[in-house]
């Protein structure tokens, strides 16, 4: 038999049943909002797949997908220094799956100004003023 229990710590009401807790929305508030910018990390399938980043804004979200508009980078092995600038800008449909990793940017970043900069000892996503990102932890997995 199904209960239903008030959470205490986001006003929304848990459903139990017999597959376990069932979360409803209450007045919880969404970790993605319209407008805000991330940086996306796809992971990678096959060790021979570059590292693919895309930066951009959310243009629309529910709990399942997130509608971003933005720029695409990729990181490649063999290259080891440089400034690589983003491809042109697209809209990407994201799955809320465990196949990404999100990076919450301010939303002061100038997303056209943003550049992946790479040295032999670290890697950093920047829109050349105020917001800098050390994604170095990338470096070991080109």
């Amino acid at each position: 038999m199904d209960e239903a229990y008030r959470n205490p710590f986001n006003g929304g009401y848990v459903e139990t049943g017999a597959a376990g807790p069932r979360q409803e929305r209450g007045n919880d508030m969404p970790a993605i909002r319209d407008g805000d910018h991330i940086l996306v990390i796809d992971r990678k399938l096959f060790a021979e797949d570059n590292t693919r980043f895309f930066v951009g804004v959310v243009e629309e979200y529910d709990d399942r997908v997130i509608r971003l508009r933005g720029f695409p980078f990729h990181l490649s092995p063999y290259e080891v220094t440089g400034v690589e600038r983003h491809g042109e800008q697209r809209t990407r449909v994201l799955s809320m799956s465990g196949d990404i990793l999100l990076y919450m940017l301010p939303r002061e970043t100038d997303l056209d100004k943003m550049q992946l900069r790479r040295s032999p000892k670290s890697l950093q996503m920047t829109d050349g003023g105020a917001v800098t990102i050390d994604l170095s932890e990338w470096l070991m997995r080109a």
